[in-house]
């Protein structure tokens, strides 16, 4: 009895075996102790290994990877892990198997989604590649338009309806002739003739809205040689138009500065071998002065402001005097030079005459510039002590130098500057009043250049040219850009406009240089712009009178009443009321 009973418990159980051998998904089983108890057909052909291998051995020995030990320690199922076993992927459910409330075993049910894994990267690369494309497609400029092959719109970029007016909900599944019969396009379609000679194929197409395109139409050939899409990209002509107007616009401003170019040029009053620039009657006679006392020996006070050409100006005297051929030009800044130094560096030092003096000595400028001219720049600088020393020089024609006690007789043409008013710094007990006399001589007073605005010109273009050969370019400056430099203060005089005029030649990256490029950065408003008052006025009208000249000079520097507006940070309405009220001619600014 117990035999048959047994036997048929071993049959049932072999039926199950057979239906479990029967499922798709592979079924692998372990005990309590982690041994494989059971390994079904379909894990063999998934996995290529024997169910003969596998059981009776502990699961960690053959594949450790499976996850069974942890639903053993944790009794928890997991659903849904992937685990790549021999470079194929699974997908397993883990179970736990209870007995009396006890794990006695796990069970893992798997199947192989190594294609499945391999389709679903296929389909998210092509994904990301279709998004690419799309995004490359939108962001085309011109208009695109996809048609298969019965002519049928497939697909419409955006610029495509920016340029023709019409929605893609218009082209998208409808026949492109449609469009012309209701009068979208006129004139024959491009797109239709791609598609039936089989060649691209371009022409002009005019919209409703009486806007001309260019338009072609590229064809796309199958395996088989025959046309399945046609491209079709359309591109504003009245883009092409406003560049051709602009390069118009351009050549004639080109001739027209070329006109004025030659204008100024006849206007230069002189570029002697000096090297010297300027159209001013006053500056003319200052260098014709200059010219004049150059071969004597009395000595020169140039004054001027910063920047004016006060060191061009002596090195023109030195060139013209007797002197250029027996000895040097030397120029010292009192200024630069700190004041323990300038000492030693005008009068020079004996061996060991202080710690760290060279032990040969050494010659100072007064020397070095013997037979020659001395050229002290910026002399208001000069420290008290020194300016004894300096007047002695003067008068005896000789120097001591630091530590020794025989002079050294000199032959020295003593050419003084100054950018302050030393009378001002003999007041202040700062500058000795013999010593200011005695330099007093023949002073000479450059005018700084917003008074002598004649030179600007001239000056401009002198440095062009100069910057032009020096860089190889070939830039020149609009009318525009000519009459702002012209309005301009200069507070840095003549150094600041070298300095602008080589920076707009260097940075521009247009051979014409307009209004556009000077910028805060090129030209920066001065805070602190003199302004000329030759008499007391009410200051209404004081006021009156600055902000007609004020607009006046925006108008000019600017193109459009709101960008004046703008620079003056004011609201286009104040300067539309203030052009009428001072009766501003718009045209003339």
């Amino acid at each position: 009895m117990v035999k048959k009973q047994l036997e048929m418990k071993a049959a049932e159980l072999e039926k199950a075996y057979l239906m479990l051998d029967s499922i798709y998904n592979g079924i692998m089983a372990i005990d309590d102790q982690g041994i494989v108890s059971y390994f079904n057909a379909a894990a063999e052909r998934m996995s290529g290994i024997k169910a003969t291998e596998l059981i009776g051995k502990h699961i960690k020995d053959c594949i450790p990877k499976t996850g069974l030990i942890k639903i053993l320690e944790t009794g928890k199922a997991e659903y849904g892990q992937k685990i790549v076993v021999r470079g194929k992927t699974y997908l397993t459910n883990r179970s736990p198997l209870f007995y009396q409330g006890k794990v006695m075993g796990a069970i893992s049910v798997f199947q192989e989604i190594t294609e499945l894994e391999e389709i679903s990267s296929k389909f998210k690369t092509f994904e990301r590649l279709n998004k690419e494309l799309d995004t490359i497609f939108n962001s085309s400029y011109d208009g695109l338009m996809i048609t298969d092959e019965n002519g049928r719109g497939i697909k419409v970029n955006c610029a495509h309806t920016r340029l023709t007016g019409v929605g893609e909900e218009h082209f998208v599944g409808k026949n492109i002739e449609e469009l012309f019969d209701n009068g979208v396009f006129r004139f024959q379609s491009i797109t239709i003739r791609a598609l039936k000679e089989g060649r691209r194929v371009t022409g002009i197409q005019k919209m409703s809205s009486g806007k001309e395109v260019l338009v072609t139409g590229s064809p796309v050939f199958d395996k088989e040689g025959k046309v399945f899409r046609v491209v079709t990209n359309v591109h504003d002509i009245s883009e092409l138009n406003r560049l051709k107007e602009k390069l118009a616009d351009a050549e004639a401003l080109n001739t027209q500065y070329q006109i004025e170019l030659q204008e100024v040029k006849g206007q230069i009053g002189q570029i002697d071998e000096e090297n010297i620039v300027t159209h001013s009657k006053s500056v003319q006679k200052i260098y014709e002065l200059a010219s004049h006392v150059a071969n004597s020996d009395a000595t020169i006070l140039v004054l001027g402001e910063s920047g004016v050409g006060k060191e061009g100006l002596v090195r023109m005297i030195h060139r013209k005097s007797y002197r250029a051929k027996l000895g040097k030009f030397v120029h010292i800044n009192c200024g630069a030079i700190p004041e323990n130094l300038i000492e030693s560096e005008l009068f020079g030092y004996e061996p060991g005459a202080f710690t760290g003096a060279e032990k040969s000595g050494k010659k100072g400028l007064f020397e070095t510039a013997n037979k020659g001219t001395l050229f002290l720049d910026e002399i208001g600088e000069l420290p008290l002590p020194l300016q004894v020393k300096l007047l002695r020089v003067l008068q005896e024609q000789e120097v001591y130098r630091l530590g020794g006690t025989s002079p050294i007789k000199l032959d020295v043409r003593i050419v003084a500057a100054s950018n302050n008013n030393l009378l001002n710094k003999v007041e202040e007990g700062i500058f000795r009043e013999d010593l200011y006399y005695r330099l007093y001589v023949v002073p000479i007073e450059l005018p700084p250049l917003r008074e002598r605005p004649e030179d600007i010109l001239p000056l401009v273009m002198h440095y062009v040219k100069k910057y032009n050969q020096k860089y190889k370019t070939d830039k020149i400056f609009s009318s525009n850009t000519l009459n702002i430099l012209q309005e301009y203060n200069w507070p840095g005089n003549i150094r600041q406009l070298v300095n602008v005029v080589e920076r707009l030649i260097v940075t521009s990256q247009e051979q014409l240089i307009d209004i556009d490029q000077l910028n805060s950065s090129v030209i920066t408003p001065s805070k602190n712009t003199p302004v000329n008052i030759t008499d007391i006025i009410p200051l209404r009208e004081a006021k009156e009178i600055l902000e007609k000249k004020l607009i006046t000079m925006a108008l000019k520097r600017h193109k459009t009443v709101r960008e004046a507006a703008k620079a003056l940070s004011v609201s286009h309405s104040v300067v539309v009321e203030r052009i009428n009220q001072y009766k501003i001619n718009r045209k003339e600014s």
